[in-house]
């Protein structure tokens, strides 16, 4: 068993846990005897048992991400090979798609192949619908108080790498699509992709291949929680751009009065990298930047007191929704930056500058909340759990981005009550599984009747 210890760029980094890391793990009562309120809700405690026992075979085969997934996926190609599905199975490059308009660069760095599955009902209605969920794992982090990869059941959650993200969510599609067919009911496409580090590795070639086809897909729920542990009461509906960039600057520093003595310079004689990059990027806010938020992360420039900064570098965020991509933004901001530099330097002494990415690269995506099959989902959601949910908006690289940019169709994240997202002792709760995979069958339903 390959256990790593450390993800050197997690979304960790970016996204604060909604849960606190446990030292111990305590017994929790068991509350699946609670009595189901709806119908999709009773057929869905019917599959209990299947659910927990499928959702324990993929936490027990390591998918972490980076790695192929293979044997994974092949868990779920067995069990969609008992229902009436054709199976695609694909292995994907990312460097295939590295000049696409929504490729990100994978994180950990690797070109695979990727196992990617998709099922196709063999009996699809004109107008079809569609589920997935990514299959890959984050990797290990220390102060596990379990084996990972040994599901343990403790009340009512089940804790184990990949259970809220996003195997649970992999298991409650699956189960989902079973009681579909066992109860004659049009099925959905489900697909079981990678969609850690950006999406490159599965979500991106499978969505844009089916874009490319008459695939007939009216809309997408992707199955995985809201980071925010809150399960059900959030829907995921719109992502934000995110464009991860470092502006590397340099000047010059005038000439030495005085012998071996570097400071001695007249500062009106140097050119100030420092000072310069700060007003190109008051600049930029105020022109190419104008309706996007920025922040400056880390600035290092200078090497000594008394001289000129001659060189800086600055690491900054760009946040955006709306119609902006981070490509144009960026290719922009090259030309606002060149127009800059010029017209700073002068006949003697030149500045320099370059922009580039170092982080997430990726576009805005929504979804219309009143849109009838966003008011279906929420209405689902209402039934099964009795509260009606929200709609979270500050998501970031989220896969929902690319049925809603290369299909054209609405796509909703929906998931479990969970915690210890990107951390040890990663938990979810199977009372809220059970849940999910009711909303998920009666959103489906709703959906083939619009």
């Amino acid at each position: 068993m390959n256990l790593k210890d450390n993800n050197t760029n997690s979304r960790r980094t970016f996204v604060k846990t909604t849960a606190t890391v446990m030292t111990t793990i305590p017994f929790l009562p068991v509350l699946g005897n609670i009595a189901p309120s709806t119908k999709a809700l009773k057929l869905a405690e019917k599959y209990r048992g299947e659910l927990l026992d499928l959702l324990q075979k993929l936490i027990k085969v390591q998918s972490i991400e980076g790695e192929s997934a293979a044997n994974a996926q092949q868990i779920v190609k067995d069990y969609l090979s008992r229902l009436p599905y054709r199976i695609e199975e694909s292995g994907d490059r990312p460097s295939l798609y590295k000049d696409h308009a929504e490729y990100m660069e994978p994180n950990p760095a690797g070109d695979g192949p990727f196992v990617n599955v998709v099922g196709w009902p063999k009996k699809p209605k004109e107008k079809q619908y569609a589920m997935f969920s990514h299959i890959d794992t984050h990797s290990i982090e220390k102060g596990w108080s379990t084996d990972p990869f040994e599901p343990k059941l403790i009340g009512n959650r089940l804790y184990g790498l990949g259970t809220s993200d996003d195997k649970g969510g992999v298991a409650a599609m699956l189960v989902a699509a079973k009681i579909l067919a066992d109860t004659k009911k049009p099925l959905p496409v489900v697909m079981s992709l990678h969609g850690k580090g950006g999406g490159s590795r599965g979500s991106l070639p499978i969505f844009e291949r089916i874009r490319n086809t008459d695939h007939n897909i009216g809309a997408v729920l992707y199955v995985h929680p809201a980071e925010t542990g809150r399960g059900l009461e959030d829907i995921k509906n719109s992502v934000q751009g995110i464009a991860d960039l470092q502006l590397n600057m340099t000047g010059w520093r005038g000439t030495p009065l005085e012998i071996g003595s570097i400071d001695s310079a007249e500062w009106k004689d140097g050119g100030c990298a420092l000072d310069r990059s700060l007003e190109l990027l008051e600049l930029l806010k105020e022109t190419v930047f104008k309706d996007v938020l920025v922040n400056i992360g880390i600035i290092e420039g200078g090497d000594r007191i008394g001289s000129i900064a001659d060189e800086v570098t600055i690491t900054f965020r760009l946040k955006f929704t709306g119609k902006h991509t981070w490509k144009a933004l960026v290719d922009e901001a090259k030309q606002a930056i060149d127009a800059f530099v010029k017209s700073k330097s002068n006949g003697e002494n030149s500045y320099k500058a370059n922009l580039k990415s170092v982080g997430y690269m990726t576009n805005p995506g929504a979804a219309d909340w009143e849109a009838p099959e966003s008011k279906v989902l929420r209405e689902s959601i209402t039934k099964v759990t009795g509260q009606a949910p929200k709609a979270y908006p500050n998501h970031y690289a989220g896969d929902i981005r690319y049925p809603i940019r290369l299909l054209g169709v609405p796509a909703y994240g929906i998931g479990s009550l969970g915690g210890n997202f990107y951390l040890p002792d990663e938990w979810v709760d199977i009372d809220d599984l059970v849940k999910l995979v009711a909303v998920l069958i009666d959103t489906i339903g709703g959906w083939n009747t619009l």
